[in-house]
């Protein structure tokens, strides 16, 4: 969509069932869950600004199970846009459902940044934060250890400016997890990783076991949820396929309602 001057579009890797295992294992439609899994969405965003070319958060990359990064770029390529035409990757977080398209395998042990040209844009605290373990966190000091390497990874210290995008450090998943405000002059776009990661996180309270700091994310969720109603606020939602933006509305009974924008 466009949204003031930003051309907004959702990169949907899809559905995928994830157990005890961790494995993200891609489901086509009407074929039947694996025992004992969940669905989890995937929705990396690509934003255009008059400045630059933005990528939010870049999807499971070779963390897909039978996947890499190209299911990523060709999403892109279909958008005309080539991995070295990405200007800058804002990372919320880097879980690897988030930051594995980041890196690409080029040999055994051997990766490379999949967006030559970009800045990649971190929040330091979050290379030593808590809420990592196992995969997750082999998988941040990979990402991290790459960027690095290559001169791209832009490490930043708490709330921020970039461009025109304000990072806000949340906390509540990880110890540094960050919010985006992508901002058009009055309008924001708000992406808040996996704080405000459905649409079912607008109309429903709950604190998740995945966080390091359920009261945490919940009072963040809160909290945007009300200034979306209040300002107009257009919400993204990184772990939703079917839904991934909204604006909110409040009904007559003061119930607070998600409607859906296509992208």
């Amino acid at each position: 969509m466009t949204y003031g001057d930003l051309d907004i579009h959702a990169l949907p890797e899809g559905r995928f069932t994830v157990g005890l295992d961790k494995r993200f294992v891609p489901h086509a439609e009407g074929d039947p869950a694996r025992p004992g899994t969940l669905f989890i969405s995937v929705t990396p965003f690509l934003v255009r600004t008059p400045e630059a070319t933005l990528l939010i958060d870049t999807g499971l990359g070779s963390w897909a199970e039978g996947r890499g990064t190209e299911f990523l770029l060709e999403g892109l390529a279909r958008l005309g846009v080539a991995p070295e035409g990405v200007d800058r990757v804002l990372l919320s977080h880097l879980h690897f459902d988030h930051s594995g398209g980041a890196i690409t395998p080029v040999g055994p042990d051997a990766w490379q940044p999949t967006f030559p040209a970009a800045d990649y844009v971190v929040q330091r605290a979050e290379l030593t934060a808590d809420g990592y373990a196992g995969e997750s966190a082999r998988a941040r000091d990979l990402v991290a250890e790459t960027l690095d390497r290559e001169g791209q990874l832009v490490l930043v210290d708490g709330d921020t400016e970039v461009g025109r995008v304000g990072l806000e450090v949340t906390g509540g998943h990880t110890g540094a997890h960050q919010l985006l405000r992508i901002h058009s002059g009055d309008l924001q776009a708000v992406f808040a990783g996996d704080v405000l990661g459905t649409p079912g996180a607008v109309t429903r309270r709950y604190q998740a076991k995945y966080d390091i700091d359920g009261a945490a994310s919940q009072a963040w969720r809160d909290r945007l949820v009300a200034e979306a109603a209040e300002a107009g606020h257009l919400l993204l939602f990184y772990h939703s396929t079917a839904q991934p933006a909204a604006f909110v509305a409040v009904n007559g009974r003061g119930v607070r309602e998600v409607e859906p924008v296509a992208l």
